[in-house]
């Protein structure tokens, strides 16, 4: 089944290959032109430069929406500005969802395609099992274009793991460098051995903190490597 589905919360994806001034003009159009609408309809114009909402039925569309988020969450991200930038590049994740886009919209026309073969009515057995071969192939389709997603999904989780983990190292930096005032309180009120300690080892879980940080940012890092475009030839 193929549902209606309108533009509200997925942008238009335009190819990244174009320059930045035909990109903006790309997107105000087709927002123009899908504001009120409903879909899926055959994108006509601009297939190669731009992928609208509207071509998309219902389940493509949320795969493509669940991309944007995860990209979104990507690149606004302070520690893929700090840390992650040169491990995948935005130009790199604006490729993969242009691509998702585009395998998105062909997905969708070939389910119209399977619906208008079937025509609502009875198909005979040998009709059927060229239908169910079709279906099938769209199914592979969508299950690789779905992992793509994924792989953006895990990427944008890595990363907020790693803004986390800095936000955490950071609060404890803050803290130990204050290590030396409690060490004094405590020397000057009853040189506790025990305090002493305890404050001591704020050092010690700074240590593990910024240890965590480099972990999580390592695993971040391989997440948004895996993303990497093959070089072209």
């Amino acid at each position: 089944m193929v549902g209606t589905v309108g533009a509200d919360g997925v942008e238009p994806v335009v190819n990244p290959s174009l320059r930045e001034g035909r990109r903006r003009r790309l997107v105000r159009m087709v927002r123009e032109q899908v504001a009120g609408r409903t879909g899926p309809a055959r994108q006509v114009r601009y297939r190669d430069e731009v992928v609208s909402p509207l071509a998309l039925e219902a389940g493509c569309r949320q795969l493509l929406r669940r991309a944007q988020q995860a990209i979104a969450a990507v690149v606004t991200s302070g520690v893929y500005a700090r840390d992650l930038h040169g491990a995948v590049e935005e130009h790199v994740l604006r490729q993969h969802e242009w691509e998702i886009a585009v395998a998105l919209r062909e997905i969708t026309e070939l389910l119209l395609d399977l619906v208008s073969s079937a025509g609502g009515g009875t198909a005979g057995p040998m009709t059927a099992t060229v239908l169910l071969s079709q279906n099938r192939a769209i199914a592979i389709a969508r299950d690789a274009t779905t992992a793509r997603v994924l792989a953006l999904e895990l990427l944008a989780a890595h990363v907020a793991a790693a803004e986390a983990a800095r936000r955490d190292w950071e609060g404890a930096h803050q803290a130990a460098a204050k290590n030396d005032k409690y060490l004094d309180l405590v020397a000057r009120t009853a040189a506790d051995q025990h305090a002493t300690a305890q404050i001591a080892g704020l050092a010690e879980q700074a240590a593990e903190a910024a240890q965590a940080l480099r972990d999580t940012l390592q695993r971040a890092t391989l997440a948004a490597e895996a993303l990497a475009l093959p070089e072209s030839r």
